[in-house]
């Protein structure tokens, strides 16, 4: 799945959050689809010379809906739901991740890969 990010006309910070590291018009491959319950869907992608991140999905036109064949669908407890890698759901994966353990970022990598691949 792939998007193009297009700066939303709105001063809704919530939707505004973090989109100032990402490049106007730049097609952005998805991560992950994160469909947080009473707050809307975010897109993770990775920025260009930094890490992956969430983004309100109202800043991107879909241009490849193509889904990646690692994704499989979570629901959780809270009514939100998740598209992504099976092992990106494990309890604590991006907490370790975030903290640079070797294990998590060789997982990370591993499933980028395998999306990258498919988009």
């Amino acid at each position: 799945m792939r998007a193009r990010f297009t700066l939303p006309q709105t001063a809704d910070p919530r939707i505004l959050q973090g989109l100032d590291s990402l490049k106007e018009g730049l097609e952005y491959v998805v991560l992950e689809v994160f469909a947080q319950y009473e707050k809307g869907v975010q897109f993770r992608v990775e920025v260009v010379g930094e890490d992956s991140a969430l983004f309100n999905s109202r800043a991107f036109v879909v241009t490849s809906h193509s889904l990646p064949p690692t994704w499989k669908y979570f629901q959780f407890e809270t009514g939100s739901f998740a598209l992504r890698p099976e092992s990106w759901n494990q309890l604590g994966f991006w907490e370790s991740y975030y903290d640079r353990e070797p294990k998590a970022v060789e997982i990370y990598e591993a499933e980028k890969r395998k999306i990258l691949s498919a988009s």
